[in-house]
Protein backbone atom coordinates (compact mmCIF):
# COMPACT_ATOMS: atom_id res chain seq x y z
CA UNK A 1 0.00 0.00 0.00
CA UNK A 2 1.23 3.46 -0.91
CA UNK A 3 0.87 4.88 2.62
CA UNK A 4 0.98 1.78 4.78
CA UNK A 5 2.54 3.27 7.93
CA UNK A 6 1.00 6.75 8.10
CA UNK A 7 -1.69 7.80 5.61
CA UNK A 8 -1.61 10.90 3.43
CA UNK A 9 -2.34 14.11 5.34
CA UNK A 10 -1.26 17.70 5.92
CA UNK A 11 -0.10 18.68 9.37
CA UNK A 12 -2.78 20.88 10.90
CA UNK A 13 -0.66 23.12 13.10
CA UNK A 14 1.95 25.75 12.33
CA UNK A 15 5.20 23.80 11.98
CA UNK A 16 6.48 20.26 12.39
CA UNK A 17 10.16 19.63 13.12
CA UNK A 18 11.34 16.15 12.08
CA UNK A 19 14.56 14.36 12.95
CA UNK A 20 15.92 11.63 10.70
CA UNK A 21 14.35 8.16 10.97
CA UNK A 22 15.74 5.26 12.91
CA UNK A 23 14.88 1.70 11.91
CA UNK A 24 14.72 -1.22 14.35
CA UNK A 25 14.20 -4.94 14.25
CA UNK A 26 10.51 -5.17 15.20
CA UNK A 27 10.84 -8.18 17.52
CA UNK A 28 14.02 -7.21 19.39
CA UNK A 29 14.20 -3.41 19.14
CA UNK A 30 17.79 -3.72 17.93
CA UNK A 31 18.76 -0.72 15.78
CA UNK A 32 19.53 -1.29 12.11
CA UNK A 33 22.60 0.90 11.88
CA UNK A 34 22.62 1.07 8.08
CA UNK A 35 19.15 2.63 7.97
CA UNK A 36 16.12 1.05 6.41
CA UNK A 37 16.68 -2.31 4.71
CA UNK A 38 14.06 -1.19 2.19
CA UNK A 39 15.10 1.98 0.33
CA UNK A 40 11.48 2.60 -0.68
CA UNK A 41 10.28 2.85 2.95
CA UNK A 42 10.02 6.26 4.61
CA UNK A 43 8.61 9.76 4.25
CA UNK A 44 7.01 10.87 0.97
CA UNK A 45 5.72 14.33 0.03
CA UNK A 46 3.69 15.81 -2.80
CA UNK A 47 5.77 18.41 -4.61
CA UNK A 48 4.49 21.89 -5.43
CA UNK A 49 2.30 22.72 -8.42
CA UNK A 50 5.24 23.84 -10.57
CA UNK A 51 6.52 20.26 -10.27
CA UNK A 52 3.13 18.82 -11.25
CA UNK A 53 2.35 17.47 -7.79
CA UNK A 54 4.71 14.52 -8.11
CA UNK A 55 5.24 12.16 -5.17
CA UNK A 56 8.84 12.27 -3.96
CA UNK A 57 10.72 10.40 -1.23
CA UNK A 58 12.42 12.56 1.39
CA UNK A 59 15.47 11.37 3.29
CA UNK A 60 16.50 13.36 6.36
CA UNK A 61 20.13 12.76 7.38
CA UNK A 62 20.61 11.64 10.97
CA UNK A 63 22.39 14.87 11.93
CA UNK A 64 19.75 17.14 10.42
CA UNK A 65 16.22 18.31 11.11
CA UNK A 66 13.53 19.03 8.52
CA UNK A 67 10.70 21.53 8.96
CA UNK A 68 7.27 20.97 7.44
CA UNK A 69 4.70 23.72 7.07
CA UNK A 70 1.25 23.10 8.56
CA UNK A 71 -2.16 24.40 7.55
CA UNK A 72 -2.34 26.98 10.37
CA UNK A 73 0.72 28.70 8.95
CA UNK A 74 -0.67 28.45 5.42
CA UNK A 75 -3.83 30.23 6.56
CA UNK A 76 -2.21 32.87 8.80
CA UNK A 77 0.48 33.65 6.18
CA UNK A 78 -2.20 34.22 3.55
CA UNK A 79 -0.90 31.29 1.50
CA UNK A 80 2.65 32.65 1.31
CA UNK A 81 3.87 29.34 2.73
CA UNK A 82 1.93 26.16 2.03
CA UNK A 83 1.26 22.92 3.92
CA UNK A 84 2.92 19.82 2.50
CA UNK A 85 0.86 16.67 1.86
CA UNK A 86 2.87 13.69 3.09
CA UNK A 87 2.69 10.03 4.10
CA UNK A 88 5.00 7.31 5.38
CA UNK A 89 5.42 4.11 3.42
CA UNK A 90 6.29 0.92 5.21
CA UNK A 91 8.74 -1.69 4.07
CA UNK A 92 7.53 -4.18 1.47
CA UNK A 93 10.76 -6.19 1.42
CA UNK A 94 11.55 -6.37 5.17
CA UNK A 95 8.30 -7.00 7.09
CA UNK A 96 9.86 -7.13 10.59
CA UNK A 97 11.18 -3.58 10.55
CA UNK A 98 9.91 -0.78 12.80
CA UNK A 99 10.44 2.93 12.11
CA UNK A 100 11.08 5.42 14.91
CA UNK A 101 10.69 9.10 14.12
CA UNK A 102 10.94 12.14 16.37
CA UNK A 103 8.48 14.91 15.53
CA UNK A 104 7.82 18.17 17.37
CA UNK A 105 4.50 19.80 16.46
CA UNK A 106 3.97 23.54 16.93
CA UNK A 107 0.21 24.00 17.24
CA UNK A 108 -2.21 26.64 18.50
CA UNK A 109 -4.59 26.57 21.43
CA UNK A 110 -8.11 25.38 20.49
CA UNK A 111 -9.61 28.89 20.68
CA UNK A 112 -7.03 30.41 18.28
CA UNK A 113 -8.82 32.03 15.29
CA UNK A 114 -7.53 30.87 11.91
CA UNK A 115 -7.65 34.10 9.92
CA UNK A 116 -5.93 35.44 6.84
CA UNK A 117 -3.74 38.52 7.37
CA UNK A 118 -5.60 41.79 7.18
CA UNK A 119 -5.02 43.94 4.14
CA UNK A 120 -4.99 42.20 0.84
CA UNK A 121 -5.06 38.41 1.16
CA UNK A 122 -8.33 36.59 0.73
CA UNK A 123 -9.56 33.19 1.90
CA UNK A 124 -9.76 32.16 -1.77
CA UNK A 125 -6.05 32.95 -2.29
CA UNK A 126 -5.14 30.76 0.69
CA UNK A 127 -7.26 27.91 -0.67
CA UNK A 128 -5.82 28.30 -4.18
CA UNK A 129 -2.27 28.04 -2.80
CA UNK A 130 -2.91 24.49 -1.48
CA UNK A 131 -1.00 21.56 -2.93
CA UNK A 132 -3.59 19.15 -4.33
CA UNK A 133 -3.45 15.51 -3.26
CA UNK A 134 -6.33 13.11 -3.95
CA UNK A 135 -5.92 11.48 -0.52
CA UNK A 136 -6.10 14.69 1.56
CA UNK A 137 -9.51 16.36 1.99
CA UNK A 138 -9.35 19.87 0.48
CA UNK A 139 -8.72 22.71 2.93
CA UNK A 140 -11.87 24.42 1.61
CA UNK A 141 -14.08 21.73 3.18
CA UNK A 142 -12.34 21.88 6.57
CA UNK A 143 -11.49 25.57 7.06
CA UNK A 144 -15.04 26.66 6.38
CA UNK A 145 -14.75 30.34 7.33
CA UNK A 146 -12.12 32.96 8.01
CA UNK A 147 -11.70 33.20 11.80
CA UNK A 148 -12.71 29.56 12.43
CA UNK A 149 -11.29 28.36 15.76
CA UNK A 150 -8.33 25.94 15.57
CA UNK A 151 -10.16 23.36 17.73
CA UNK A 152 -13.16 23.36 15.37
CA UNK A 153 -10.83 23.06 12.39
CA UNK A 154 -9.07 20.06 13.98
CA UNK A 155 -12.38 18.37 14.76
CA UNK A 156 -13.58 18.79 11.18
CA UNK A 157 -10.23 17.65 9.77
CA UNK A 158 -10.02 14.53 11.95
CA UNK A 159 -13.64 13.67 11.21
CA UNK A 160 -12.98 13.73 7.47
CA UNK A 161 -9.67 11.85 7.70
CA UNK A 162 -10.59 9.15 10.21
CA UNK A 163 -14.38 8.69 10.20
CA UNK A 164 -14.77 7.71 6.56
Amino acid sequence: EEDSWIGWHNDSGFLTALAGDMYLEHDTGKPLLDGSPDPAAGLYVTTRRRNNGMVQKVSIPGDCMAIQIGECLQITSGGTVVATPHCVRGSTTAPNVARVSMACFVDAEPSFPLSVPRGGTSREEVLEASVPNKHVPPLEGRWTEDGMKFGDFLHKTFSLLYNQ
